[in-house]
């Protein structure tokens, strides 16, 4: 399985897809429409469900920091179902009202796993995919985010209603059946990270650019990610249904911006891909400043859901196509780990900006100079590589 010219296309871009949907579509963004039921059936207080969320995002820095430092070979087929495994049990555990230690004890491993996944994905399947080819596998491998936003929007909100440990349950049972599929379908693969050879230790300039560019990014899909909702229902009066709809939006584009953009990767190529992208996206976030309507908002969190989640597929293809195979999982693993600090950071940094100074469009504005810079470093990458 070896031979890229016998490379199982579909095969390999499905089980990507579902390890994603489950390891961060389900557990990791499925959560945030969920702080509310948790907080109206007590089960915890809108602090602790905060923190518990923050939990998360601190077992998946420490998963891709992993993946940053580990070193040897592994067959990554039972790896990765073990690892959808144990976060189909942290769902299905979830449903249990034991306590913070408990609830957070699950919390944080379904991030290690979110984190570990990520990065071996990419390698796994992203890295051994044939260069023709190797937009659309990552498009699909990577659109299993966007998806999980999606279900997470339109789907928990109707199993709320059954109750809290029947929503837990349900969700562990999509991740089992994703699991057992990708058991099935997956195809084997053997991922080999090797140290560095002499002169090799550092990273060269032009990953180092894409990275940092990645990573400035989240200063873009932040305010649209935490507070286009909010502007649209409280900022601007329109109410929940309204601030729900732009939501939609925004989950449907990061379905589906994996899978085009990784097609017009395969033609352009992925750094001249990621560098429009980027710009397009800057668009984007500075559109509700010089305009409120509804169609325009809307194009908006088209614009950013699209590139927000293809501009993860673009960065993990580029990196991929700048680095040796042996170098993959530690250079994506930084930019993974890179990435998390950076939105986690600016989310905790807009909030606290945000009740400063009442704000929403000031939110927007630095995000949408941020992404503009994250072009330009781009374009710096393409020029060195």
């Amino acid at each position: 399985m070896d031979d890229k010219s016998s490379f199982p296309i579909y095969r390999a871009a499905v089980s990507g897809m579902l390890a994603m949907l489950v390891g961060l579509g389900i557990a990791r963004f499925g959560y945030g429409p969920l702080v509310p039921a948790l907080v109206g059936a007590h089960w915890y207080s809108a602090a602790a469900a905060f923190w518990l969320g923050a939990i998360n995002l601190l077992g998946y820095f420490i998963g891709a920091a992993f993946m940053r430092f580990w070193r040897g070979t592994l067959r990554a087929k039972p790896v990765i179902v073990g690892l959808m495994a144990a976060t189909a049990l942290s769902l299905l555990a979830s449903a249990l009202n034991w306590g913070m230690i408990w609830f957070g004890f699950w919390r944080l491993l379904s991030g290690i796993t979110g984190g570990v996944l990520m990065v071996l994905m990419a390698a796994a399947v992203v890295g051994r995919a044939p260069a023709r080819s190797k937009g659309q596998v990552s498009g699909i491998t990577f659109a299993g985010m966007g998806v999980g936003i999606t279900l997470s929007s339109l789907l928990i909100p109707l199993l709320v209603k059954q109750g809290l440990v029947f929503t837990w349950a349900v969700l562990g049972l999509v991740a089992v059946a994703a699991t057992l599929t990708v058991a099935w379908l997956m195809p084997d693969a053997t991922i080999t990270a090797s140290p560095p050879k002499l002169g090799e230790a550092k990273m060269n300039r032009a990953v180092l650019l894409l990275v940092t560019a990645y990573a400035g990014s989240a200063l873009g899909f932040v305010p649209h990610m935490l507070f286009l909702s909010s502007f649209v229902a409280i900022g601007l009066q329109r109410g929940v249904a309204a601030g729900a709809a732009v939501s939609a939006w925004f989950g449907v584009a990061a379905a589906l911006g994996p899978v085009i953009l990784g097609r017009v990767a395969d033609r352009f190529g992925f750094l001249p891909t990621l560098a429009l992208g980027y710009a397009v996206m800057a668009c984007a976030v500075a559109l509700p400043l010089v305009n409120d309507s509804t169609f325009t908002l809307d194009l908006s969190a088209i614009g950013v859901g699209a590139v927000g989640l293809g501009g993860v597929m673009l960065a993990a293809g580029a990196i991929a196509g700048l680095v040796p195979a042996n170098r993959l999982a530690a250079d994506w693993g930084f930019a993974t780990m890179a990435y998390a600090v950076m939105q986690t950071l600016t989310a905790a940094g807009f909030s606290h900006l945000f009740h400063a100074t009442d704000s929403f469009l000031l939110l927007f504005g630095i995000g949408a100079v941020a992404v503009a810079g994250s072009a330009a470093l781009v374009i710096g990458a393409a020029r060195r590589a």
